[in-house]
């Protein structure tokens, strides 16, 4: 028998011999051991770099349009309390402007996470529904509201305009 290049003779049962043998595969085992330590920590380092990589890449494609450029969902409860205190609105109409805002967060919600859509698709949609809402709580507002909800969405829009413009330059 044959082990690591030496002919070996159970029947001498020298033990220096044995002890020798069982040093080499100690030397033989560590240095295994050492190349797959090695070999495991560079796949797993890949792994991480590649998932590293990877996940922002998947988060962009992932992320809808507005969320992007830095647009959070609007809390209905929320604009509701901010038109209530720019229009002076009554609770009447704080109970019909509520559900137009509520379900005009949950199709542009929709929206957004349909991926299937093109950014202008997407843009198009939103801005349909925005006007859609923008109609109805219009109707729900006295004239002097609607002069004040007119020049607040003004407002509104020259401010998008000019971060459009920024990012634009920016880049």
């Amino acid at each position: 028998m044959k082990l690591n290049g030496r002919k070996l003779n159970p029947s001498a049962g020298c033990p220096s011999e044995w002890l020798e043998i069982k040093k080499d595969l100690q030397k033989e085992n560590t240095m295994q051991t050492k190349i797959i330590t090695v070999a495991l920590t560079t796949f797993l380092g890949l792994g991480i770099a590649g998932a590293a990589i990877a996940a922002p890449q998947q988060e962009q494609q992932g992320t809808a349009p507005a969320q992007e450029q830095g647009h959070r969902p609007l809390d209905p409860n929320r604009q509701i309390k901010m038109l209530t205190k720019r229009l002076n609105l009554t609770a009447e109409q704080q109970n019909q402007v509520l559900p137009i805002l509520s379900d005009r967060q949950q199709q542009i919600a929709s929206i957004q996470a349909d991926n299937s859509l093109s950014p202008t698709d997407r843009h198009t949609k939103v801005r349909a529904i925005r006007e859609d809402s923008d109609t109805k709580i219009r109707a729900v507002l006295n004239d002097n509201q609607k002069q004040a909800y007119d020049q607040m969405l003004r407002q509104q829009r020259e401010r998008m305009q000019q971060r459009h413009e920024q990012r634009q330059s920016g880049l």
